[in-house]
This record gives C-alpha cells, structure tokens and sequence, in this order.
C-alpha cells in the first residue's frame, strides 16, 4: 500500500512539475490606434492608413496585416514581434472613385474599421466669381519660431478691385487690395536680410480667374520705401479646374530692388474637404496645402477655402513668406 501511495505521489509531483513547466503562451495579435487621415478626400487624393499591432501572448511571431478598401487590397508582415511587444503598421491608398467606403485592416484574429468619404470631381470645384467690391477681413496674429517678434493680433481688410496691367501677371486675374491695421510685424526670412524686422501696411495681390490662385502679390515695407516685396507664382503646366491631384509651381521672391532675389520650388494639392470654424462662423472648406516636393508632409503654406458662401479662404498659414507663421481667421465678409 504504502509502494502505490509513493508511487501515486511522484506522479502528482510530476504531474505539477510539467504543469508548471508548460510552453509559454503562443504569440496573439491585437489591432488598436486605427487612422484614417484624411477622411474625407478628394477623386485621387492620397490616404493614409495606420494601426498598431500588438503581441499579447508570450513568445516572438510573425504577423501578416491585411487592407482593404472596396475591393482594393495590400498586405505587409512584421517579423518577429515579441510577447507583449507593439509594432505601428501603415498603408498608403489613392482614391480613384467617388464614394463612401469602409477601410478594414485585418490581422490573424483581429479586424478594426473606419470610414472613408471621397468626393469626386463634378463635387470638388465649380470655380467663384469675384466682382470688384467683394471685400473679405480676417484676425491675423503672427510668431516667429526663435521668439524674436510676436504680434499677437492685427487686422487684415482685403477688397476686389479694378484690375489693372502687372508686370509678371501674363493671365487674367482680379486684383485685391489688402490694407493692414495696425501694420504688420514680420520678420525677414530671406538673406541679406536675416535679422530686420519688417513693417508691412499695404499688399496688392492678383489671382488667376480661370482658378483663383496666386499669380502675384507686392506688399510696402516701411523699411524698404519704394522698395516693394514681391512675389510672383509661376505653374508648370498651367493649372486647371477643377483643381485635383497636385500641381507643380516655382515662387520667385524680389525684394528691396533685388537685395532678395530667390526661387524655390513647390507642390501644392487638396488634402481633404472638412468643416473649419473661425469668428464669422463654420465653412465646409477644401484643405489645400503647399510644400517643398523635397519634404511633403511639411506645409509651407495651408489655406482653407470655401467655395459656396465665402467664395475665399477661411483661413490661411503661412509658413513661407516670413521667418515665423502667420495665421489669419476669417471675421467678416461680403461677396455678390
């Protein structure tokens, strides 16, 4: 009796020992943090699609994560990811139909959606008519990054008016008039003027008819006189409407009677259509964005542009024309 019990009892040991000892828990996956930027994109805007991939068992795995958009499908694997481990993941897509979607990404036992609006053509861009009087006021503040001037507020008023000949302006283009009050205090970001702090009182600035863009824009600097700051957008190919996909363009910068002389290269495209809210109210805006085609996902310039009631921008930044951002919100306006 006393055998069968010893033996009955090494048993259990055993028994627990391996218990114990088992195998570690097999890799799991998880998916979490899903994106979609943006979500709502215009007829071949680019998406971008992110998650976070998560080992929680106990031992390394590889990991196959899958998209899919409406019949489009992609697929990457992370290799190796370690018990209790994460790992981001993303995707990139081009939106070429109308329409709404769900974006799934998938995972060995996990599925996260989201939504996905994308607006085609004929819904994109019927282009604004401007009649000399339409006038637009919008709160600018201004910060240079290194600190050196900050203006917290100022007032830019801004009105169509009769069109006239412009060196540099080869297209027809209305003209506007920009007055700031108080005057605006900018920094110079161009050699041989590093360092000067600019005061801006007046801007002239033309746009394309044919698609409201930039062609040109002067402003009178206090510390320049008879010197003014130019600006003159050239496109290649020229620009049509509606405006899709991305266009190439140079921006040429003369200034105080070619101390400042420089050319730089940029891209601009719509980001999204999102509703945008400034002190004259909330606008269904097309997101449009400029950059240096070297660093695309760094904006030199955004505006927010409303195309139905405001007929213009909402708002804009501006991080190229000075050392520092400028930022002006739409208060008032009256269009025909």
């Amino acid at each position: 009796m006393k055998k069968v019990f010893g033996v009955m009892l090494v048993l259990l040991l055993a028994v627990s020992f391996l218990t114990a000892c088992g195998e570690d828990e097999p890799p799991e996956f998880t998916l979490s943090g899903m994106t979609v930027s943006p979500s709502t994109v215009i007829v071949d805007g680019t998406v971008s699609i992110s998650a976070t991939v998560t080992n929680v068992g106990e031992v390394p795995g590889d990991c196959d994560v899958s998209l899919a958009i409406d019949g489009y499908t992609d697929s990457k694997s992370i290799s190796s990811l370690a018990g209790g481990e994460s790992s981001d993941i993303s995707f990139t897509y081009i939106a070429t139909t109308a329409g709404s979607y769900t974006v799934t990404v998938t995972a060995p036992n996990a599925t996260v959606t989201k939504s996905l609006s994308v607006k085609g053509n004929g819904q994109v861009l019927t282009v604004p008519v401007w009649h000399v009087g339409d006038n637009w006021v919008y709160t600018c503040s201004y910060e240079n990054p290194e600190g050196r001037t900050k203006q917290d507020t100022n007032e830019l008023n801004v009105t169509v008016v009769p069109a006239g000949q412009e060196e540099g302006v080869n297209e027809a283009s209305y003209q506007l008039s920009g007055v700031f009050t108080p005057e605006a205090t900018r920094d110079s970001t161009y050699p041989p003027i590093p360092a000067m702090v600019l005061h801006i009182g007046t801007a002239d600035i033309w746009n394309s008819i044919a698609n409201i863009q930039f062609m040109k824009q002067c402003s009178d600097i206090k510390e320049l006189p008879g010197l003014p700051a130019c600006i003159t957008w050239t496109y290649t190919p020229a620009l049509s409407w509606p405006l899709v996909g991305t266009w190439d363009f140079t921006k040429h910068t003369l200034a105080g009677g070619g101390m400042v002389d420089i050319t730089v290269n940029r891209q601009g495209k719509v980001l999204e259509i999102v509703d945008i809210t400034v002190p004259a109210g909330t606008f269904s805006c097309y997101h449009l964005v400029e950059y240096d085609p070297a660093s695309p996902d760094t904006y030199t310039y955004e505006h927010w542009f409303n195309l139905t009631v405001v007929k213009s921008d909402v708002k804009m930044i501006d991080r190229d024309t000075w050392d520092g951002a400028e930022t002006r919100e739409l208060t008032s306006y009256h269009v025909s």
